[in-house]
């Protein structure tokens, strides 16, 4: 469902689609995870130089999930690494980042303050 509204949107306003599965973007060696997301937002501003491009990031709560807590540093520098990806391509208007989850309790409420996931749609009710 998530994924083929976000295909009908690309396909609908003539935008390129970059989609990822967020857990796919886990690595196993320290650092290989915000490597990944580097590549990825630079793979999209790389297509945004043809044409607008919507980066679709898929269970989104893989990579960026609550902070605090004992024993998460790696997944704190995960998320801070996604929120300046995310602000430095606010400011590139060709490249739009749209997430999905299925636990948003679980998101980190930095990724929902104005300028990064600035609209969001539950279950058939946008908000």
């Amino acid at each position: 469902g998530k994924t083929q509204l976000v295909r009908a949107v690309a396909r609908e306003t003539g935008a390129e689609l970059l989609a990822v599965s967020a857990p796919a973007l886990q690595g196993a060696r320290p650092g290989e995870t915000e490597e990944n997301v580097r590549r990825i937002f630079k793979r999209a501003r790389e297509l945004a130089s043809r044409r607008p491009t919507l980066l679709f990031l898929d269970e989104v709560d893989a990579l960026c999930p609550r902070r605090g807590g004992p024993h998460q540093a790696p997944e704190s520098r995960v998320v801070a690494q996604v929120l300046t990806l995310l602000d430095g391509i606010g400011e590139d208007r060709e490249v739009v980042v749209v997430g999905s989850t299925n636990r948003p309790d679980a998101l980190d409420p930095a990724l929902r303050r104005p300028g990064r996931f600035d609209r969001e749609v539950n279950k058939g009710s946008a908000s």
